[in-house]
């Protein structure tokens, strides 16, 4: 057995975990009575979407001669609380970048003021077109995460979070719909802030979904897994007062659709929200796989043909009852029947140096079908209003897993498989929050997660004499993977000198792992504990700029595909085996955002710079007789300085600019037997979204991406660049919402690999159908709107790169 040990984890873990523990009892510290009793709370927030605004400025002038007495910024929910205030008439001036300032005019008498919310008007032009229509905006940007409306952005017609993400210049979206952030695949996926097992974003019909949070500085209350960063899932939850509900239906031509119901209740104490959303699709995938072996000479030609149908439906119940306005208990189910039924067409030549050519044709039919449960269970209680609030939560996502297949070679079934896993997430966790000084306030939490699969995979082979199936042991499995990590953190954060925000704060991971081969008995465990800190400054230079600093420590764990030692049967000539001598990648990185917002014109830019230990890469090496081995190894280092900037330009009103430019320079180092794993590597990708809106009920909109070629660890992605464009129009006071949308128009988007070096030469290239005109229908019933409730008073297979149409 062997076992890791990182960190010595007696003193360090120990008074951390002390520390964190008696930040949830209900000390209360006397400093002295103040000789200015008096205070004023309140919250501030936008006016349309009524969400509250993080590190607004909010300021206390005395109102006879107008000087400044004191200020604060607001609190992550919004809130503020300004003590130390004697009787008399004030002025309470609060103001946010973006924003217009608002100005209260405050009175004191004999107790302390609680005000109504504080609701700002933005003056930045999309918020600005938003006031009219009452639509949220599509995106907004901070140094923490970028946030997509689902509902505002057309691609959303397509059903496909993917194609929703696309937007963001920092995201790709390979041929096989796996995402790169900032060129990394090493992201962690959460659905309403928790840990799910769903192995695919586009397994999550887009219709159910009310926003996505793409989190490249997650603070110390996240979990610290995906270097990469975090893609939170936010679905659509409970509605307005009364009873509301809405119903969408897109229809792609052809052979796609997808749409979903949601109905929701709010009556007394009660919130409840029903809901359906489904989707289905017969999809196309081309590819060519070439490859030229030195050694032996060999060189092998394949054409492949993909038929996916894939018919997904989701059904979610969730229930929230308020019992007292400081208290709030919600328990949430979902359930998901996710399937692929991929049929592949393969032929090839085989030609060798001393031997005639050969030719082969094979079918395999494989199927991929998943059983979701989710569940969820929360409880939230404000100890004392806008000062201190405790909350509890636990969940359970579980995936019942298999993949049936049967090879045929030349119309004749020679060979199937089965195999089969089920996935399970369990996390509870605590967290809290207390106001400390003037304008403080310090959070910290417990957590514990476990993430296990069981996993059996049973090869077989067809003796053409007796008829009868053999299992072949070399492609045959059974695994068992657990996982334990017990996490802490704390946070600090306060304001300096009115315009300074300061966030302070670190979590510390204790990590546990087996990997279980029952058919050897043989067992491998690693422990180890990691700090993980993180620091954010901010500054509001003026009215409409602002600059952020971080500094955050991130890792990615290996995956259980990863890790699986055995061999797994891509196809008859492809095969995946995982290392399970791999370890953590762990990743350091540092980031300058600034801000500005004008009327008409707004940049935000960030610029970063991160290094990672032992970073986790896919390899190729192909076999003595030709065959194509992938699996996974650790490189040395990888260095990499990138700039992020997203701009919105409004001309003469109805035309709006939304141009996006990600650039990164990466460095690697690292062999892996003969294998080079350096790189040294400048690429880029643009896009250019521009809107139209001849009246305040149409949108007409072109979108245009183009991604420079990449260099990557053994392999040289080609560009890609594609062009969409769509229509949308409300009717009926915004009852009715239809849209037309034209993805890939010019049917340009493709991915081609390359590989030239010592051992081999490989070539690849894979078309889907990406080309597709989408009708859209949205019903609202009631005024639906989606929120996150009332507020209280106070994977199986990891994806290849190269693609065969799997």
């Amino acid at each position: 057995m062997l076992t890791i040990h990182s960190i010595t984890r007696n003193s360090v873990s120990y008074k951390f975990f002390i520390f964190v523990a008696l930040e949830f009892l209900p000390i209360q510290v006397a400093f002295g009575q103040s000789k200015n009793p008096y205070a004023i709370s309140g919250i501030v927030m936008d006016s349309v979407s009524k969400k509250s605004i993080e590190l607004a400025s909010v300021s206390v002038y005395r109102l006879a001669d107008n000087s400044l007495i004191t200020g604060t910024i607001t609190n992550a929910k919004g809130q503020f609380t300004i003590n130390n205030l004697n009787q008399g008439e004030f002025l309470l001036k609060s103001s946010f970048v973006g924003y217009k300032s608002h100005t209260t005019k405050i009175e004191i008498l004999d107790a302390s003021v609680t005000l109504d919310p504080i609701l700002l008007s933005s003056s930045s032009l999309i918020l600005k077109e938003i006031q009219v229509t009452g639509k949220q905006s599509e995106k907004q940007v901070t140094i923490e995460k970028t946030k997509i409306n689902v509902a505002q952005n057309l691609s959303a017609v397509t059903g496909n979070l993917t194609e929703v993400l696309k937007s963001m210049s920092s995201i790709t979206i390979d041929a096989e719909n796996n995402i790169y952030l900032r060129e990394s695949r090493n992201i962690l996926i959460l659905v309403d802030g928790k840990p799910t097992t769903v192995a695919s974003l586009n397994s999550i019909p887009a219709s159910g979904v009310e926003s996505v949070e793409i989190i490249t500085n997650p603070d110390a209350k996240y979990d610290a897994e995906g270097t990469g960063g975090i893609i939170n899932v936010v679905m659509k939850r409970q509605g307005s007062s009364g009873m509301s509900a809405m119903a969408t239906l897109n229809v792609g031509i052809n052979n796609r659709v997808n749409g979903g119901l949601n109905l929701n209740l709010r009556k007394g104490i009660w919130d409840v929200g029903l809901n359906y959303n489904g989707k289905f699709e017969k999809a196309g995938i081309t590819s060519s796989l070439d490859r030229q072996i030195f050694s032996s000479g060999v060189f092998i030609a394949q054409d492949i043909r993909s038929t996916q149908l894939t018919p997904t439906h989701a059904a979610a119940m969730n229930i929230t009852a308020r019992p007292s306005p400081k208290t709030s208990i919600s328990l949430g189910v979902k359930t998901m029947f996710v399937d692929l039924f991929n049929t592949q067409i393969i032929s090839g030549t085989l030609v060798h140096e001393t031997f005639p050519e050969t030719s082969f044709n094979r079918r395999n039919e494989i199927t991929f079908s998943r059983r979701v449960i989710e569940s969820t269970l929360s409880y939230k209680r404000v100890l004392q209003k806008n000062k201190q609030e405790i909350s509890a939560d636990a969940s359970l996502s579980r995936t019942h897993g298999s993949r049936p297949a049967e090879y045929f070679i030349d119309d004749r079934l020679l060979q199937k498989s089965f195999g089969g896993g089920a996935p399970t997430n369990i996390t509870v966790q605590v967290d809290h929050y207390k106001t400390l000084f003037r304008s403080g306030k310090i959070e910290s939490g417990l957590k514990a997660f476990s993430r296990s699969n069981s996993f059996n995979y049973d090869f077989y082979d067809l003796d053409t004499i007796t008829a009868y199936w053999i299992r072949n042991s070399s492609f045959s499995n059974d695994l068992e993977h657990k996982e334990f990590i017990y996490s802490a953190y704390a946070m600090y954060s306060d304001s300096l000198f009115k315009k300074l925000f300061y966030k302070v704060g670190a979590r510390f991971e204790y990590h546990t792992s087996e990997l279980i081969q029952r058919s050897i008995n043989e067992t491998i465990a690693a422990d180890y504990l990691f700090p993980f800190p993180y620091l954010l400054i901010k500054r509001n230079i003026s009215k409409a700029q602002s600059i952020a600093f971080t500094i955050n420590r991130r890792v990615t764990r290996p995956t259980y595909p990863q890790l699986n030692p055995f061999i797994n049967v891509i196809d008859q000539m492809t095969y995946e085996t995982g290392n399970r001598n791999l370890v953590s990648e762990m990743l350091d990185k540092a980031e300058l955002n600034h801000t500005w917002i004008k009327e008409k014109f707004q940049t935000r830019t960030n610029l970063y710079y991160s290094t990672t230990k032992n970073f986790i890469t896919q390899v190729t090496l192909p076999s003595s007789s030709s065959e194509l081995f992938i699996t996974y190894i650790n490189g040395g280092r990888l260095n990499k300085v990138g700039a992020d900037l997203d701009a919105t330009v409004k001309i003469k009103r109805v035309f709006i600019l939304n141009p996006g430019f990600s650039v990164f320079y990466a460095r690697s180092t690292g062999t892996y037997n003969s294998i080079d794993l350096s790189l040294n590597n400048l690429a880029w990708t643009g896009n250019l979204k521009a809107t139209y809106k001849p009246d305040q009920k149409t949108d007409i909109q072109i979108f245009l991406n183009y991604n420079s070629p990449v260099a990557l660890p053994q392999f040289n992605l080609s560009e890609i660049y594609y062009a969409d464009i769509a229509i949308k129009r409300s009717f009926l006071k915004n009852r009715v919402i239809l849209s037309l949308s034209l993805t890939d128009m010019f049917n340009t988007r493709k991915w081609i690999l390359h590989s030239d070096n010592a051992v081999f030469n490989l070539n690849n290239s894979s078309k889907s159908d990406t080309r597709v005109l989408w009708f859209g229908l949205t019903y609202n019933i009631n005024s639906f709107k989606s929120m996150n409730g009332q507020k209280l008073e106070g994977g199986e297979t990891d994806s290849e790169l190269i693609k065969l149409g799997n």
